[in-house]
């Protein structure tokens, strides 16, 4: 008997896993039930009852701790899904700006390029484009 209460207070020996600290991110008791239908003394059974109670109340606590950010959870959820609609206008609003800015950007590399011309026709000739009188 005296293994068998060491084994109960050891985490390790319950489950194979530390106990949770915490937040328990929804995991089942430590204790398994295999070992619950396997104690057959009354102290084993007080002490593995124990530590059910503590893992209850563990996750009460993070039970309430949810509940409280229910109702900003769903105000915001709410105001997200009243942006919906105004998110897509600016979407269709910006798709169409970035088409504006391509065109206006090859339009300002074909004019830029023909300045480039013109410029270098300018240096090859000299005297082209100047009035001459006679």
């Amino acid at each position: 008997m005296e293994n068998k209460m060491a084994d109960l207070d050891s985490p390790q020996k319950l489950s194979g896993i530390s106990p949770p600290e915490g937040m328990g991110g929804g995991r089942c008791s430590e204790i398994s039930t295999e070992l619950i239908r396997s104690l057959t003394e009354l102290q084993e059974l007080e002490a593995v009852y124990e530590r059910l109670c503590g893992e209850e109340k563990v996750v009460e606590r993070e039970l309430d701790a949810l509940l409280e950010q229910q109702n900003t959870i769903e105000s915001k959820m709410v105001t997200l899904h009243r942006m919906g609609p105004n998110l897509q206008l600016i979407e269709g609003d910006a798709k169409q700006l970035a088409g504006m800015i391509t065109f206006t950007c090859n339009l300002a590399e074909n004019v830029s390029s023909k300045v480039r011309q013109l410029d270098l026709a300018k240096v090859l000739c000299p005297t082209w484009g100047l009035n001459s009188q006679p």
